[in-house]
């Protein structure tokens, strides 16, 4: 039976079709149609699972009172902020959910703030939160990292490199900033070395030779900048 993926897969089928007859992974000839209808398969239950989850959510959220503890307020807003990631891996096109979650948290970051009005180092951390939370969120537009980042994700340990290599400049210039200098050190020794063996097996990749030198600028830059600090 002939592979045929999906238009707009999920994040198992998606993880396929990058291994797909890729020579950066061991197993990318060896893959059939049986373990793509699975993945999708997959990938089609957690999203009917996220959707009931996340009708759940909000409901949670417009019945929360005025009085609720701090902890119930901030748990459903980490829990929100999950959502937008695994809404952003998960098969097929979530652009309004993502909206949803942004106008809910606003909300609920609302009402946190006028509990700290009178408390500017609690403010200024508020602050540094939503920073982070918008830098997390634009990261995780990316599909690429949406994948790397999900607590299930079908990019194991040991597919990392082989990932990074195999993806489009912009997809591995947003996910290298997830790491730091000494992870990226890791990255681009591995890598490295996963080219050199399959140079030698008669590969060349020059498309996943530029992923690698894109991967030494960032290591290069990140390790100047421990350097000023």
């Amino acid at each position: 039976m002939p592979i045929q993926f999906s238009q707009q897969p999920g994040p198992r089928e998606r993880h396929l079709q990058r291994k797909y007859h890729n020579s950066l992974f061991p197993d990318g000839n060896s893959l059939d149609a049986e373990q793509v209808i699975q993945a999708r398969e997959q990938d089609e239950t957690e999203l009917n699972h996220f959707l009931r989850y996340f009708r759940d959510l909000v409901q949670e959220a417009v019945e929360l009172q005025p009085n609720s503890e701090s902890d119930v307020i901030l748990d459903i807003k980490e829990r929100l902020d999950q959502c937008y990631v695994q809404c952003c891996a998960l098969p097929g096109d979530h652009s309004e959910i993502k909206q949803a979650v942004n106008k809910l948290v606003q909300v609920i970051m609302l009402a946190v703030r006028q509990g700290a009005a009178n408390d500017p180092v609690a403010l200024g951390k508020l602050d540094e939160e939503e920073q982070a939370r918008q830098l997390h969120n634009r990261l995780a537009d990316e599909v690429f990292v949406a994948d790397i980042i999900l607590p299930d994700s079908p990019i194991e340990q040991n597919e990392l490199v082989p990932s990074l290599l195999s993806e489009s400049e912009q997809a591995v210039h947003t996910a290298l900033q997830l790491f730091d200098a000494e992870q990226l050190s890791t990255i681009y020794q591995e890598a490295r070395t996963l080219l050199e063996d399959i140079q030698q097996q008669g590969h060349t990749l020059p498309e996943a030779q530029q992923r690698l030198q894109q991967i030494e600028s960032a290591l290069a830059n990140a390790t100047s900048q421990v350097t000023l600090n």
